[in-house]
């Protein structure tokens, strides 16, 4: 099997309930970085006592300030991670970039996994049933979609020729296995900010037909 990149710096997009979780897990063990999420970062805040008090806008899916954002994310992250639910805006992409670069890491690519509304929705059914959940109440399902189609053209934006958009569709090693052929097609860009956009090229990684 022809070997992955030496890609070790992947931010993880996609709506909730798209399967960025699962997948940056595989993702992550593939590559052999940690998996960093923003999602159980939060939630264990919460469940050791609360400090930032984050469990009324959990429960309301509403965005997480930024600040708060950065607090619990900075001490984890190390020169090599797979970043699953942060950034959620171009404000905090920026962030991460520069947080990143006085230490000489950058974001090598940036994932985005897509799924349709219908299927999302069949998704958070399924996971509210299972995992209990407060945030996949449908309404709070719906308000956390909506603000990602609101952040999402400007995440893309910022990562630009970094973006690989994967089809995710399909079970999830179809997905997993489209996932991997897009990151073998790529080499990792040279230093410099993830903004520079440089050794990437736009791909949408759809499935075969």
């Amino acid at each position: 099997m022809e070997p992955l990149p030496a890609i070790r710096r992947i931010v993880m997009l996609g709506p909730p309930a798209s399967g960025k979780g699962t997948q940056g897990v595989r993702l992550a063990a593939a590559l052999g970085v940690p998996h960093l999420s923003a999602g159980q970062l939060l939630r264990r805040s919460v469940a050791e006592g609360d400090p930032y008090g984050l469990a009324e806008l959990l429960s309301k899916g509403e965005l997480v300030p930024d600040e708060l954002m950065y607090a619990l994310i900075a001490p984890a992250l190390h020169d090599g991670f797979i970043l699953d639910g942060f950034p959620r805006t171009a404000t905090q992409a920026r962030w991460l970039d520069e947080f990143l670069d006085p230490r000489g890491w950058q974001v090598q690519a940036a994932v985005e996994i897509a799924v349709d509304s219908g299927a999302l929705a069949a998704r958070m059914v399924l996971r509210a049933t299972h995992q209990h959940r407060a945030d996949d109440r449908p309404e709070v399902f719906l308000h956390r979609l909506q603000e990602y189609e609101r952040e999402a053209p400007m995440l893309r934006a910022h990562y630009g020729r970094l973006l690989i958009t994967v089809d995710g569709l399909d079970s999830e090693d179809e997905v997993f296995q489209r996932l991997l052929g897009a990151i073998r097609a790529r080499t990792p860009a040279p230093a410099g900010r993830s903004t520079a956009r440089a050794g990437f090229d736009v791909e949408s990684v759809a499935p075969s037909t």
